[in-house]
């Protein structure tokens, strides 16, 4: 479940991503919206990461 979780945070950080390149700079305050939820889902991503770092040697041992 971690896994698809995972996944979907690196979907999702496309996505923000695509949109923030989309507003430019002809809408920066959506653009600095992105850009603030892109950095809440690469932290989400990356503690995932970390999460599943931790739990894989204990499944193979």
């Amino acid at each position: 479940m971690i896994r698809e979780d995972l996944v979907a945070e690196r979907i999702a950080i496309e996505s923000y991503a695509e949109m923030a390149r989309y507003f430019g700079d002809r809408d920066p305050t959506s653009r600095r919206l992105m850009e603030e939820i892109l950095a809440k889902e690469e932290e989400h991503a990356a503690d995932l990461s970390r999460l599943l770092e931790q739990l894989e040697p204990a499944a193979k041992g």
